[in-house]
């Protein structure tokens, strides 16, 4: 007789980045302790019949704001509601952000980790944000690598954070020293501002005329930038939310330069276009940098397909819809970002493979895999295999979805894909052994979600 399993899930076609086969998985605990062949032996104090479903590691998204703040408010959701939502999606990790502000950057960062600890459903990681405001950050960049926080984020733009060439450099030199990933909110800021500057002579400033305000060669020109820093620092960089093919071109010019450099998209770029500017409700499409046009989605889905793009992120950030859709008629006043922790593995699942047809170990690469490979959580995430953490999705390929099955967290926001249909969505998700939901009912606990420490490179 095998050995018993506290869950054994049986009959289903495991898909990994590099394969897939029809295998029984054992679960002891947090971790898979066992692949077996189906119809095995094997006992458990739970089975689990998975026939007819895929059987895919959780999924990790590297770009949430939970509970985030903004001019004096926060947004709508808090851990509890947001890691509920991103279970009931297939999502077993995300990697939040460390907001700038008053006092040290280590406390900050100890503080955002006690606060998501408090209603977290599933495990969490941290990208801290700097800015020249924390000059004494330089001296504490060091202890927040070694505690786990080994990704950061720069703004290039936005008055109140971005950085400029020098800083840039300096922060980079110091995250390289430490073994950590230089990562950056990529738009030039001048060239927005003259973008917006002609805009605002020439009277344009409707939702139509949004993209037009942040231009893809702002992207392409800091993309260049950091890019070199990053080779002469020998260091890789992480890019936030590639938009279009101006910057995925320098990503990919970067590449062949010798840069080791990581795009991360989002949901919304490879599944809208900019007509969505043109249609009803077009505040809620308001996102920095904007969804672009049709050809940029589609080169978006070739950097996907070739590896350019790591990762696939929601850039979830959910707005109070009134805020939100108070200024729909001038786009600067708009606050650019919204909700989507849910719908990502969905979305992202019926657009690669339901309406592409690429194959279901792409979507495990592009949805998972990649970014813990990229952000310093594999081989503990993004796979299935003996010793990895047990956070797992039973997929149903077949299950017919609309708009209303992607719930919002919270009534008081809003959603990007209300309108939207197509078929592929969990039916079961394990997070580290945990059983979060089951038959798409979420069973998770408040506050079970484990807070990912990552090593620094080597």
């Amino acid at each position: 007789m095998m050995p018993g399993f506290d869950v054994l899930i049986r009959g289903g076609e495991v898909v990994n980045g590099d394969g897939r086969a029809v295998l029984d998985v054992g679960v002891t605990g947090e971790r898979v302790t066992a692949l077996l062949a189906p119809g095995s032996a094997a006992t458990a104090e739970r089975e689990i019949d998975a026939t007819g479903l895929l059987v895919m590691p959780g999924g990790i998204d590297t770009h949430t704001h939970v509970a985030w703040p903004f001019d004096g408010t926060v947004t709508v959701d808090d851990w509890y509601s947001a890691t509920r939502a991103a279970a009931l999606g297939g999502t077993t990790t995300i990697i939040d952000f460390v907001p700038p502000g008053g006092g040290g950057l280590t406390d900050r960062c100890r503080a955002r980790v006690e606060e998501a600890a408090a209603g977290a459903t599933v495990d969490f990681g941290f990208h801290p944000i700097l800015t020249p405001a924390d000059a004494r950050a330089l001296d504490e960049i060091g202890q927040v690598v070694a505690e786990g926080f080994t990704s950061f984020k720069m703004y290039t733009t936005y008055e109140d954070r971005r950085v400029d060439d020098g800083n840039a450099w300096t922060l980079m030199r110091a995250i390289a020293a430490h073994g950590g990933l230089p990562g950056f909110h990529a738009e030039n800021h001048e060239i927005l501002a003259c973008a917006l500057d002609d805009q605002v002579r020439s009277g344009r400033l409707s939702l139509a005329d949004y993209p037009h305000s942040r231009p893809g060669l702002a992207e392409a020109e800091t993309i260049q930038m950091v890019s070199m820093y990053a080779r002469r620092l020998n260091t890789p960089v992480y890019i936030f939310h590639v938009s279009g093919s101006d910057a995925l071109d320098a990503v990919r010019a970067a590449r062949r330069a010798g840069t080791a450099i990581h795009a991360e998209t989002c949901t919304h770029y490879l599944a809208h276009d900019e007509s969505v500017f043109h249609g009803q409700d077009a505040w809620r499409f308001v996102i920095s940098p904007p969804i672009r046009t049709a050809g940029d989605q589609l080169d978006l889905w070739s950097g996907v397909c070739e590896g350019t793009v790591v990762s696939v992120g929601s850039d979830h950030c959910a707005y109070d819809t009134a805020l939100k859709q108070a200024w729909e008629h001038d786009h600067r006043r708009i606050p650019a970002g919204a909700p989507g922790i849910e719908a990502r593995t969905p979305v992202l699942w019926n657009q690669a493979v339901g309406v592409r047809g690429l194959d279901p170990c792409l979507f495990v690469q592009v949805s998972a895999e990649r970014a813990a490979r990229t952000l310093g959580l594999y081989p503990r995430k993004g796979r299935i295999a003996v010793g990895a953490d047990a956070d797992l999705v039973l997929w149903d390929p077949a299950h017919p979805w609309t708009g209303d099955d992607l719930r919002p967290v919270s009534p008081a926001t809003f959603s990007l894909y209300d309108r939207a249909h197509g078929t592929g969505l969990p039916r079961h998700v394990i997070a580290a052994g945990r059983t979060v939901v089951e038959d798409r009912r979420f069973t998770g606990e408040k506050g079970a979600g484990r807070f990912l420490a990552r090593e620094p490179r080597p």
